[in-house]
């Protein structure tokens, strides 16, 4: 990947890129509302991060590695598949935020007998990224 394509790909959230001694670090400025290192954390990668400025709406983050290619590109693999994470949960809050609304409408135009009839069925949930958002568990026996 040449600087060019590395740039275009996160150009919403660019801040530079630099080399120092035997690191490559790109410096990213993304939304305080995201999970960043939780999600890093998950991916048992040598990529590395350092939080430096922050606003109320951006943090700039910065992720490392050795200069190599191999490590660039789990550099860049781990980057995006931690937006890609972040981008996903931000769509699912606004669908909950749109289905809310819209079962709020149906449970006031409906009658309570057509309204017990509701189902949700779902296909089995594809295997994520698991971050502790505050699940619910279940009681065991003997609990």
């Amino acid at each position: 990947m040449n600087i060019y394509n590395l740039i275009e790909k996160y150009k919403n959230y660019f801040h530079s890129i630099r080399l120092h001694d035997s690191i490559v670090l790109l410096d990213l400025k993304l939304s305080t509302k995201w999970e960043v290192k939780k999600v890093l954390d998950t991916l048992n990668s040598t990529t590395q991060l350092k939080v430096n400025d922050q606003s109320e709406e951006y943090v700039l983050v910065s992720f490392y590695s050795p200069f190599g290619e191999k490590d660039i590109n789990v550099l860049t693999r781990d980057v995006d598949t931690i937006i890609k994470w972040n981008k996903d949960r931000e769509e699912k809050v606004n669908l909950l935020n749109i289905k809310i609304l819209e079962l709020r409408k149906m449970f006031e135009t409906n009658k309570l007998d057509s309204l017990r009839n509701i189902n949700f069925d779902f296909q089995q949930p594809q295997n994520d990224i698991k971050i502790d958002e505050g699940e619910v568990s279940l009681a065991k026996k003997g609990d």
